[in-house]
């Protein structure tokens, strides 16, 4: 608090962590202030954030950053065409976009510099190499700034600390994109701003400047890049709404809160732990959270339950991670003059996930010492590992399904002689064996019919007699030659050949295959004219 005694009418700025006066004292003022804060609001404020700093339970917040910094520093200007409102004489627009030794200078002057001037650049259209353009429609090159580089005039007269961003897709409709402080320095200066949209056409727009009625704005280098650092306010994913990417604190911060603990029954059904409910609403006080994260409680923010960890039978702390999924104002905090205290955070258990890798490991993108991925090795003691789940799934189901589409060997086989001559005797003279080589619904598959046994091998078998069976392989002899089945006749004193295992050859045809002759919205071969 302030050493000096304020007049009635003056307000005070606390430092950092300090937002509530004693009774009595002046009005506060302060960045965030919604409503004039009355001293018995205030008052009773700071009873709120005092019971819950003595009596309230710990709370270790990981502070979401925001989305993880995106592509690189690299200046997008050199195919395109530069823009201004006007160059004054013998200082082209182009020496904005070449060395540091050459000077752009505005051609309005005075006022005019903030009214009208601005410096921007045209990215132009996809062209061939011989400068033609490529595509004979609307082809513009458009990318989205989200980092700018700038090197202003070493006079400080003709320099500005405050500049608009605008975009453009045509060069006639601008739109805002990010008002930006410039450093009042002759120096490149690296400066950062929200993402937006990609567009053709991007431009500076001065709104404060140093220069009196005779002066011109100075610029000696720009550079435009598409580098976004990490920031809250930025989003990734433009069609889902999504933050994948996410940067978190890695140290936690302690706030004091107040919750309900849950009685949690884990129901272990089929497939898994089903948890009726583990979501937990916190209340802190906003004035102590703004003191220490130096902004309310967000969407996405991590929040470790100390009071709530559990231990494995090994006793290994197991701690409970909730992330935060709705912040609004508690509704029993309101004071008699409806001032708002506190802050209702809604949490649901925190998942290990790409967005949260930053708390819960790397997810198996890097590989230990051992050679094994991370979260492969079942011990990670940070959070439960389901990362070998899908891994068994995928695992039993080729086990029991090799193969895609039919297997024709245990459907297709040759009629026994006993099996003709019963047909016969019912008046089916005509049924005939199956042939020594049939062929499966899709493709043959190279093994004897009626599961009758045979040898395998890369050579024929020594003592054959009639009517053996016997698959020839070439492991080791040839790469990708399909197994070849035989049958030995004595009649001709030599192994006769059958098929060839097509499987490996069809398998991936055999399901494309399957829902062409099994469709029932197929339209039959008859009435196809």
């Amino acid at each position: 608090m302030s050493d000096t005694t304020p007049t009635s009418n003056e307000c005070i700025v606390t430092p950092k962590g300090t937002t509530c006066l004693a009774p009595g004292s002046p009005q506060l003022c302060s960045p965030w202030d919604f409503v004039a804060q009355q001293p018995d609001q205030c008052y009773a404020d700071g009873l709120t954030q005092e019971a819950l700093a003595i009596a309230g339970a710990n709370i270790n917040v990981y502070k979401l950053l925001g989305v993880h910094e995106q592509t690189k520093l690299v200046d997008l200007t050199g195919n395109g065409t530069p823009i201004s409102s006007g160059d004054a004489p013998n200082f082209p627009v182009i020496n904005a976009f070449t060395t540091f030794a050459t000077e752009w200078r505005s051609k309005q002057i005075g006022i005019a510099v903030t009214q009208s001037a601005f410096l921007g650049y045209d990215f132009g259209y996809i062209k061939l190499p011989n400068g033609r353009e490529r595509y004979g429609i609307d082809t513009s090159i458009r990318h989205e700034i989200t980092t700018i580089k700038i090197k202003q005039s070493s006079i400080a007269i003709q320099r500005i600390t405050k500049a608009r961003v605008e975009r453009s897709d045509n060069g006639a409709q601008w739109y805002g994109v990010a008002v930006i402080n410039l450093p009042d320095n002759d120096t490149l200066n690296e400066i950062n701003f929200k993402n937006s949209v990609p567009c053709r056409y991007w431009r500076l727009r001065p709104l404060t400047f140093n220069g009196g009625a005779t002066d011109a704005w100075g610029v000696q280098a720009l550079e435009l890049m598409d580098y976004s650092v990490t920031q809250l306010n930025n989003i990734q994913d433009k069609i889902f709404l999504e933050n994948r990417d996410r940067d978190y604190d890695n140290q936690p911060t302690l706030l004091k809160g107040y919750y309900d603990l849950i009685n949690i029954s884990a129901d272990l059904k089929k497939f898994g732990i089903e948890i009726p409910t583990s979501a937990y609403q916190i209340k802190v006080n906003f004035n102590a959270c703004v003191g220490l994260l130096g902004r309310p409680l967000v969407i996405g923010d991590i929040i470790e339950l100390p009071s709530e960890t559990q231990f494995t039978p090994a006793l290994k702390p197991i701690k409970r991670y909730q992330e935060v999924t709705d912040v609004t104002w508690d509704a029993a905090s309101y004071t008699p003059g409806w001032h708002p205290t506190l802050l209702l955070v809604t949490t649901q258990p925190a998942m290990a996930t790409q967005e949260t890798q930053d708390i819960f490991g790397d997810l198996g993108k890097t590989i230990d010492s051992s050679g094994l991925f991370s979260n492969d090795d079942g011990n990670n003691p940070v959070y439960q590992d389901y990362s070998t789940v899908d891994q068994t799934i995928k695992n039993d189901a080729l086990t029991a399904t090799p193969e895609r589409g039919a297997d024709g060997t245990g459907t297709l086989r040759e009629f026994t002689p006993e099996e003709v001559a019963t047909a016969a005797s019912e008046g089916f003279p005509h049924l005939s064996r199956i042939g020594l080589n049939p062929k499966g619904l899709y493709v043959e598959d190279g093994m004897p019919p009626n599961g009758l046994s045979f040898t395998e091998g890369p050579v024929f078998p020594t003592s054959p007699i009639n009517g053996d069976y016997h698959r020839l392989t070439f492991v080791g002899l040839s790469k990708n030659v399909p197994v070849r089945l035989y049958r030995y006749s004595t009649v001709k004193g030599r192994w006769i050949f059958l098929e060839v295992d097509r499987r490996e050859q069809f398998n991936f045809q055999r399901e494309v295959l399957d829902e062409y002759l099994t469709s029932t919205t197929r339209k039959p071969a008859k009435d196809i004219k």
